[in-house]
């Protein structure tokens, strides 16, 4: 799931709130059958956001009865909660780039391309052809939410977004844009060129990787 139905993400809250609730307690939370509540916590489950615990009744401080099912919220869904975060991102963008200071932006840009270097280039080896670290890129962007494709004919070698994976952040400047670029460039090793973007109508982002490094 890419985002919470406004009914699942009041589940989390209160399974985050209670620390942990049964099938019985969903099913007055939700005011449905247990059937239902076991479906749509199986989906939730599936999807990373809660975990499933069986609770030992002596642990717990009962000297009597069965072991029962907790559910609880997992760090991904707590991630999940806290998507709102894009818009403090875009805040934080526009001040960022608003700076009048040039060196002062200029330094902050860096340090921001640079932590986004290091998400990646641990990942990539460096003693693998061109071609290889090209494709090893595409696949660990992938792994991360981005949509990228690896493309090469003859000597062009091409990296392609078939989407924006900064939207709402190109939409405040083309900034990102180039700082993309350059993480691009230093995570390979070699000169990145931009030929198209999506900020410019076009239908997707394309990046030549240049250099037979």
């Amino acid at each position: 799931m890419n985002s919470l139905e406004t009914r699942d993400r009041e589940l989390l809250e209160f399974l985050q709130q209670s620390g942990g609730a049964d099938i019985a307690a969903l099913c007055d939370f939700l005011g449905v059958t247990r059937t239902a509540v076991r479906l749509r916590m199986a989906r939730l489950e599936a999807a990373g956001y809660v975990v499933s615990e069986t609770e030992d009744p002596a642990v717990a401080g009962h000297s009597r009865g069965r072991p029962r099912l907790l559910f609880r919220v997992t760090a991904e869904g707590i991630h999940a909660l806290g998507q709102n975060y894009r818009d403090l991102a875009v805040v934080l963008w526009q001040v960022l780039t608003d700076i009048s200071d040039v060196g002062l932006r200029t330094e902050l840009l860096h340090r921001v391309r640079d932590g986004l270097v290091q998400q990646f280039r641990h990942r990539i080896s460096d003693r693998g052809s061109l071609e290889s670290r090209v494709n090893q890129l595409a696949k660990e962007m992938n792994s991360r939410g981005f949509h990228v494709q690896s493309e090469q004919s003859g000597e062009l070698r091409i990296l392609r977004e078939t989407s924006c994976p900064f939207p709402l952040l190109a939409e405040v400047d083309e900034t990102i844009c180039e700082v993309e670029r350059e993480v691009l460039e230093q995570v390979l090793g070699v000169e990145v060129a931009s030929l198209s973007r999506c900020r410019e109508g076009q239908g997707c982002c394309e990046f030549q990787v240049l250099g037979n490094a």
